[in-house]
Formats: C-alpha cells, structure tokens, sequence
C-alpha cells in the first residue's frame, strides 16, 4: 500500500527551511553586528573619532617606576636665549644685521650679542659657525632658488596656508601665571566657580583623557612637571623682573597630549612637509583642554607649538609614558613613532600619574641610525650609544640644532626638513603588519626581531642619499618619498614650473 508522500517533510521543502533558518540566523548575526556597529564612532559618516582607542598600545607590561631621567651631572636650566633655536637665531640675526660685514675670523665681542648668548656660542664655537652660515650663504642662496623652484612646491606651500591662517586665531598668555591661568568670568559675565573637586584622582586622569582624545588629542600621559624642564627666563606674559627661579605651584601636574602630522605629506619631506597641521590641530586640542580645565575652576597654562612654551615637552613626554627619548631627541612613541608633534597642559588638578614605559626604543637607536645617515646637516649624532653625552645636567643624545636650522633655511616648499621623522622605523601607519611588529619587538630580548626588521627597512626601501637633498649642484632637492598626488603641481595649476633636478 502505498504511503501518502508527506510535502512537508520533503527534501525540496527541508532545504527551503533550511535556507530560510540559515537567512534567520544571518538576518540575526547582521541585526547583532549592525547594534554593535551603531555604538561605535568610527561609523559616523563625516566624523573622524577621537576616542582613547587612539592610544591603543598596551603600556602596562613596559611600565617602570621611574623617574626616567635622572641627572648625572650639575643641572642647568634650558635658556629660550641659547638652546631654543628660533630665539637664539633671531637674536644673531638681529646682530648681523647691524655688523653686515662680520665674519667668523672677527672677535665675537664686536656683534653686540647678549652676554648670555656670546658665553654660549664661545662654549658651542660650532653653533656660532652653522648660524652664521645660515643668515651669510644659505638664505641667500635660498632666495635664488626659490625663484627659480617655487612654483613646483606651490601647492606644498598652499596646504601649510590653511593651518597658518587658523593659527593666527590662537592665542598665548599675556600675562604672568598668576593672573592669566586662573579662571576668570565667563562669557555670560558669572564669576569662577571654586575648583570642582573630583571622586578620586584615577577618575580624574580618566575623565582629562577621554576629553582630551575628544578634543583631537591622538595621545594623552600624566606626570609632575620637572621645575628643571622650566625655562629659566622668559614666560609668555611676565616682565623681565619677575621671579622665573620658581614654578608658580599651580603647575604642578603636567598633561602631555600629541598628534601625528598627515602621514602621506611626512613621507614626502623635506620639501613637501609641513609641521603646521600638526601644530595647528595640537594647540588646539590643548587650548579646548584648558578652557574645560578653567571651567571646573582650576588654573591651567597651555605650553604648544603656536602659542610658545616655557618648558621643555619631550622630558615630560617621557615621564609621561608616552613614549622614549630617541637618538632624534624627540619622544619616540608607539602608536606614531616620532610623527607625533606635541603640547603640555600644566595645572594643579588632582589626578593619578602615568608611569614610564620602557619598550626598546633606546637599544633599537643606538644600532639603527637611520635618521643620522639621512640627515642632510649632520646634526643627528652617529655616536653608538648617548653614554658621556651630557646636556644641562641630563645624558641623552646631542643634536646641532645650529646645523638643523641651517638646512631648514634650505629647503624648498614649506620652510623645514622632518627627515628625521619620516626615516624613523616606528613612524609607520596604524595597519595589521606594524602593529605585529609593535607587539613582538618589545617582547623579544635578544633583539633579533628588531635586528630583522632593520635590515628590511634598508635593503628592500630605498631612499636617497643625505646629499640628494642638498641645493643643486651638489644635490637634487629630494624628498624620502614622492609627494602625494593632491600636491602634484602639473596635475591641478596652469603654471609653468621648473622641477628640480630636470
């Protein structure tokens, strides 16, 4: 007797449900994926997030007691005279100016510098020789060059305008820092509130990090600030008798908060690079800082690239744990190895410090040398290690920033070089391949890893030679790598150019 075929249990129809319970269990995992995904800011469409998962290296595993630097000899104060460059190159222009006809053969005396600065160049004679080289033969020759080559780096030149244009907006102390970093009346005429106080320090630090990410900050530490790192004269608002052998009390916490520059224009120094979206994008992130700061009704000072410092950043950065000092003198870190251009926010909120990191950056300089090689000016040392090289009381590599400032003033396009950051191994993007070797080089004691990664780094990407970036003849005004394309000049403007080289 034959069995009536029952339809509903049939094969066809079997994968008919089958097929539709798999499309319910997709239908399910998307509904799941889509909720998480709508949680996330990195979805918002026009809104690039500026969460802590910006700082996405994992410090704690390289953390240490500190202090990271500690002096090894009699400390001395950094002078905006001597050691801030810009100043100090200024001050020989003012001079030069005045004695045209002085040379290197004549007797210091007769330039009419400030005693301060003449003892300096007579302890660094080479400083005096790069900055004299500077204002007699390279701008000069600069002059002519740009002439002739500008047109080419035109576009270099119009991507800087817009950053400096905004920068004319943001604006420094003019008063000491007793009275500009206390809060005053808000825009609404209310007078300050008293401080805000918090639940605790550790809640504190989290609540200035987060907003500080929120602000465009891509790193964000916590140290004391180091009354050795104040710089022993000549604070934004202060008179020329006011009392700079002391750190005004309310300084004392420092929050050190960092940006990269735009990758693809890093790549493309010296002659396409600028320093200025960086600056622009961190002193803003750090004036919004302070505003919110002396809104809860604590005093607060900003320490940023366009609005000056009175303080040295890179020792607090370090202290900081964002990162360690590398043979470049800047602070090396992580997530943005040196493209990280940075700001200090000094205040006397409560909050739990942030510890040192140790992750290899030091044993990683002393073989690498990378930067040194390129360096058009040689002002990076080739020492093998920065063991005797004592600066202010603190041993740490030594830069000739006389030499530095000297290319700088060579240079086409926006004024500068950055080489130095754009050769650096650990200034590389944020993608799967780097963020391996982030992770296992720092775990790796006998330094093959990093060994490894070096060789690689100089036998499979070839760059130019330092000369290359020389002026021609002697060099071709190179750059590390091609600029991108938005800044190719024959693609986009009706001009004729002259192209180095060619």
């Amino acid at each position: 007797m034959d069995v009536p075929y029952d339809k509903g249990l049939s094969r066809r129809n079997l994968l008919k449900l089958a097929g539709i319970a798999g499309v319910a269990v997709q239908a399910g995992a998307l509904v799941v994926a889509g909720k998480q995904e709508g949680k996330s800011s990195e979805s918002y469409t026009g809104w690039e997030s500026f969460h802590p998962g910006t700082q996405f290296f994992d410090r704690k595993p390289f953390e240490f007691e500190g202090p990271s630097h500690a002096p090894v000899g009699e400390v001395r104060r950094p002078s905006h005279h001597t050691d801030y460059v810009f100043q100090r190159v200024g001050s020989f222009e003012q001079a030069y100016r005045k004695h045209p006809g002085w040379t290197l053969e004549d007797p210091i005396e007769n330039l009419e510098l400030i005693p301060e600065l003449e003892a300096f160049y007579k302890e660094f004679p080479e400083r005096l020789e790069w900055d004299f080289k500077t204002f007699s033969e390279t701008i000069p020759n600069n002059r002519e060059d740009s002439a002739k080559y500008n047109n080419y780096y035109l576009l270099a030149e119009a991507y800087e305008a817009g950053f400096s244009a905004h920068s004319r907006f943001l604006r420094g102390p003019t008063d000491p820092p007793e009275k500009s970093d206390f809060p005053g009346r808000d825009m609404m005429g209310r007078p300050p509130r008293n401080p805000v106080p918090f639940r605790t320090p550790d809640l504190a630090s989290e609540f200035v990090k987060e907003i500080a990410h929120r602000y465009g900050a891509t790193l964000a530490g916590i140290t004391k600030t180091n009354p050795n790192w104040l710089y022993s004269e000549g604070w934004r608002g202060c008179p020329q008798d006011y009392d700079f052998s002391v750190m005004p009390a309310h300084w004392e916490n420092a929050i050190v908060i960092g940006v990269p520059m735009e990758w693809d224009v890093v790549l493309s120094n010296p002659q396409f690079g600028t320093s200025n979206d960086a600056y622009d994008r961190v002193t803003t992130a750090a004036l919004r800082l302070e505003g919110m700061i002396k809104f809860l009704g604590y005093p607060v000072r900003s320490h940023t690239p366009l609005t000056d410092y009175d303080l040295l950043v890179p020792p607090h950065a370090v202290e900081a744990g964002l990162g360690e000092i590398g043979r470049t003198g800047f602070c090396i870190t992580p997530e943005a190895g040196g493209n990280c251009r940075m700001a200090v926010i000094t205040t006397n909120l409560p909050m739990t410090m942030d510890k040192p990191i140790d992750y290899g950056v030091a044993r990683f300089c002393n073989k690498c040398k990378l930067c040194a090689e390129s360096c058009p000016s040689g002002a990076i040392s080739m020492a093998d290690s920065p063991d005797g090289l004592v600066i202010r009381g603190y041993e740490h590599w030594y830069i000739n920033n006389g030499a530095c400032y000297n290319y700088w003033r060579e240079t086409m396009g926006p004024m500068g070089c950055r080489l130095c950051v754009a050769t650096c191994p650990y200034s590389r993007k944020d993608n799967w391949l780097h963020d391996l070797a982030r992770k296992i080089d720092p775990r790796d004691p006998t330094g093959a890893v990093s060994s490894g990664l070096l060789q690689i780094q100089k036998r499979l990407f070839p760059y130019p030679a330092a000369s290359e970036y020389h002026r021609p003849p002697q060099g071709r005004f190179a750059s590390f790598r091609p600029e991108p394309p938005y800044l190719e000049v024959d693609k986009y403007l009706d001009i004729a150019v002259t192209k180095p080289g060619k």
